[in-house]
């Protein structure tokens, strides 16, 4: 939970997003948790052939965006996203991970502001707090 304001309980939550390529297919899974529990608020998955499929728009950042912002409007209010896990595939066809300017840009053109973890900043203003991670793996 990020707090309680009220009758308000706020859920704070991490967006796992996974990239497996085969010689065949790519594929894209996701999973928003809970915050420190194994609670799915929702998953999903998609594949795309390989010959068929628009390789340059699904390894771009705007695929990884587009998809975070997909699952922020399909959970209510109290859902914040406070993290976000991409954890790739290992030959060459790796998403583009988002920086956070270029995250922090996206939601506010996209009026997604009330949906993200923020914290309070000098003279009043709020600041978007998530982050943006990549497990590093070995192998």
């Amino acid at each position: 939970m990020l707090g309680e304001t009220g009758d308000d309980i706020l859920i704070a939550y991490t967006l796992k997003i996974q990239n497996k390529v085969t010689t065949r297919d790519i594929v894209v899974t996701y999973r928003a948790t809970i915050d420190g529990e194994q609670k799915d608020l929702t998953t999903g998955s998609m594949k795309f052939n390989l010959e068929t499929a628009n390789v340059n728009y699904l390894t771009h950042s705007k695929f990884v965006l587009g998809l975070v912002e997909t699952v922020i409007l399909r959970l209510n209010d109290e859902c914040k996203l406070d993290r976000i896990e991409v954890d790739q595939s290992a030959n060459r066809l790796q998403l583009q991970v988002p920086k956070l300017t270029e995250f922090r840009s996206y939601v506010q053109s996209h009026h997604l502001l009330n949906s993200v973890a923020q914290s309070c900043v000098a003279n009043g203003h709020q600041a978007i707090n998530v982050t943006i991670s990549t497990p590093f793996k070995l192998g």
